[in-house]
């Protein structure tokens, strides 16, 4: 949790949003309790400042962002230092992973060690990943 009572966005939220609209559609109770469930859905997914079409395509897709780190170690930026200085930085790069539409071809590319500089043709991280690959605060060798 963060100071001010609200969570923060971690490596587990896609998986754990995923996981509670499952249960939600297992609940069997009254008409109250669904509501108030739905309610604190509402709340939760507000407080983790995910929009509606991120929510359904976390929740239909069971996403996770496994690839992100690999891409990260591919262009020498610490996924370390990102975390520390730039937490909220780093949950974005995962959501937007999480949501891709392309992890078969980065699975591939991955296995077939070609992710550079393939990734740049469909990820949706690109602009944000070339520049954290400019600021020496990142790198791996730092």
């Amino acid at each position: 949790m963060t100071s001010s009572g609200k969570h923060s966005r971690g490596t587990r939220l896609p998986n754990e949003v995923a996981d509670v609209i499952r249960e939600w559609e297992e609940i069997i109770a009254s008409p109250e309790e669904l509501a108030a469930f739905g309610r604190a859905m509402a709340n939760m997914v507000k407080d983790f400042g995910l929009s509606p079409n991120e929510l359904r395509a976390l929740a239909t897709k069971g996403s996770n962002s496994k690839e992100l780190p690999c891409l990260l170690e591919a262009l020498k930026i610490s996924i370390r230092s990102l975390a520390e200085k730039e937490p909220m930085l780093l949950n974005d790069l995962r959501r937007a992973c999480a949501m891709c539409e392309h992890k078969q071809e980065c699975d591939n590319d991955i296995a077939a060690g070609t992710l550079v500089p393939s990734y740049q043709r469909y990820c949706l991280n690109v602009e944000i990943l070339n520049w954290l690959q400019s600021e020496a605060k990142f790198n791996l060798d730092s």
